[in-house]
């Protein structure tokens, strides 16, 4: 079979259960065929339209995986890009699917905030309520399936990339909608297991977690703040066991109640979903790191957690030779001769940890990162940053932020 063969097939089977369309797209977003009706795809090259920025980046980045782009609220769509050989041929769009029961009064909002025609609003109104409500693990499965009909590629959902369009503080979320919770209870043991072990293969785990349940059974009539819900649960599992994993316990509730923050401040499914892979990269490590640091002293340890819980502090290392009772002099040669490397150089480093959690999780502007690690410009932190990380800043939330 052919890919549009294929295509056709797999949206006919969708069409048995939720009102979908396809566009098929060049490279450089000329439409090229679809099966929407003619009066409905105008609505459609509205929400094209905020993402053509978006989807250029990431043909001319030369990703392959498929992309989720949330763009006006309450409204989802999926792209998936056909190749031949190294040169890119088709995109293809799948949706819209609607992302919670609050997408439709959301979509209206919006829709009266832009200068549209008469006619164009009237065509857009007509179809909002024929838009189909697909839960989160649900769409994620086809995304996946469509995925597979395009390139032939197996993939899990981790693979999934996410975009928003040019005005995402308006996106609303993926709707999540739990199903029953059989199995659910093993597979979440075996992903906190992992966690305890310092085991980075977790993401195994996590998708079979994810794909027995959405998220808390708990129709809020708010699909962001569900979705923010399960985040919470699953950052407050982790952070229990990362502690018994050997992670000390007040550098854990600090970067819980940090991460508890940031994901408050998320407004879109493509920054929690970002912030969440970031939250668990970083909590894998961190009680890696822990496992191998069971060999430090109990001062430089000690001294070690009080760096890492603080990183936007100016420290001075008579300060911490003052918190471990030793000479300036012998704190730093004991500091080094134990961890491996300088007071100076492991300030560095936790700084520009914390820097790529921030890059990746918050809106702070660059500028606004380097003053509050305490670096003393933005080029001095640049030039850290790219050193130890071997990307700029920029470059560094570009491909994380999974924009």
């Amino acid at each position: 079979m052919t890919v549009n063969e294929k295509l056709s097939f797999f949206v006919e089977l969708l069409r048995c259960s939720y009102n979908i369309f396809l566009w098929s797209y060049t490279p450089d977003l000329k439409l090229l065929s679809s099966n929407c009706p003619p009066d409905a795809s105008a609505g459609e090259m509205i929400s094209l339209a905020d993402f053509s920025a978006s989807i250029s980046e990431y043909v001319q980045s030369g990703q392959r995986f498929p992309l989720i782009l949330d763009t006006l609220p309450g409204l989802l769509y999926v792209a998936a890009f056909e190749y031949e050989g190294i040169e890119p041929v088709r995109i293809h769009i799948l949706g819209p699917a609607s992302t919670g029961r609050n997408s439709q009064i959301l979509l209206r909002n919006e829709l009266d905030r832009r200068n549209l025609s008469v006619r164009l609003r009237s065509v857009i109104f007509r179809y909002i309520d024929k838009i189909p409500l697909i839960p989160t693990t649900q769409f994620f499965q086809i995304t996946v399936m469509f995925h597979y009909c395009v390139t032939g590629e197996h993939i899990s959902n981790e693979e999934i990339q996410f975009a928003h369009g040019n005005d995402s503080s308006a996106s609303d979320e993926i709707q999540s909608i739990s199903g029953e919770h059989r199995g659910i209870w093993a597979a979440e043991q075996t992903l906190l297991q992992m966690f305890r072990e310092g085991n980075p293969d977790y993401q195994k785990a996590l998708a079979k977690s994810s794909s027995l349940s959405s998220g808390i059974r708990l129709d809020t009539g708010d699909s962001l703040r569900q979705q923010k819900n399960s985040v919470l649960v699953l950052l407050t599992l982790c952070s229990r066991a990362t502690i018994e994993g050997g992670l000390s316990p007040s550098v854990s509730y600090t970067l819980n109640d940090q991460y508890a923050g940031m994901i408050e401040e998320c407004r879109t499914t493509s920054s929690l979903s970002a912030l969440a892979r970031t939250m668990l990269d970083d909590y894998m490590q961190r009680v890696r790191r822990a496992k191998t640091d069971n060999g430090l002293s109990p001062q430089i340890r000690s001294a070690c957690e009080y760096i890492i819980m603080h990183p936007q502090e100016s420290f001075r290392i008579s300060d911490l030779a003052d918190r471990s009772g030793y000479t300036e002099y012998y704190f730093s040669h004991k500091f080094k001769k134990e961890t491996g490397m300088s007071v100076a150089d492991y300030i560095r480093k936790v700084k520009l940890d914390h820097a790529r959690t921030l890059l990746c999780g918050s809106q702070m502007t660059i500028q606004e990162i380097s003053e509050e690690l305490g670096f003393a410009s933005r080029s001095y932190f640049s030039s850290s940053f790219q050193k130890e990380i071997g990307m700029s800043p920029s470059e560094y939330r570009r491909k994380n932020m999974k924009l």
